[in-house]
């Protein structure tokens, strides 16, 4: 204040920082597999392919707003660099492509260590192996969607 005097400012009684739950998505993830592959798969389906659904209500959808920065979403690079994980709108990389990033020495830098970790085993691994980055959300009409997800 022009007059020297402080001011104080208060937060709401209910702010929680950097806490976001959001449940109730209802979001499935579904694959298609050839009934050839499938040992216990009822004789009486006749389809050359079956389609299974699951529901992932019950789980945490995350939405990485900040992982298109490098290095921004530290969770974000953690959580994708680990095995098993199920992606939505991230473009795959090839372990080519991932090899490019590697040798992009500034930008590849910005990663945090687990996800640099990541893309360096992909680079050295299998050329046509896929991988994702938290920088890289898919394409969809030639831009990158604003709506990446993955499962927590």
């Amino acid at each position: 204040m022009p007059d020297g005097r402080a001011r104080k400012f208060n937060l709401r009684f209910d702010f929680v920082p950097a806490a976001k739950i959001q449940t109730e998505d209802d979001i499935t993830a579904s694959v298609i597999v050839p009934t050839r592959h499938l040992k216990y798969l009822c004789a009486e389906v006749g389809n050359p392919s079956v389609k299974f659904v699951k529901n992932c209500e019950l789980r945490l959808f995350q939405r990485p707003d900040d992982a298109i920065v490098r290095g921004c979403d530290t969770k974000c690079e953690e959580d994708m660099s680990g095995v098993g994980n199920f992606m939505s709108n991230f473009q795959p990389l090839t372990g080519a492509q991932a090899s490019e990033l590697v040798q992009q020495a500034v930008q590849f830098s910005k990663f945090t260590e687990p996800m640099q970790r990541c893309l360096r085993e992909a680079a050295a691994g299998p050329k046509d192996a896929y991988v994702v980055s938290s920088a890289h959300f898919r394409i969809v009409n030639g831009k990158p969607t604003a709506n990446p997800r993955y499962l927590q």
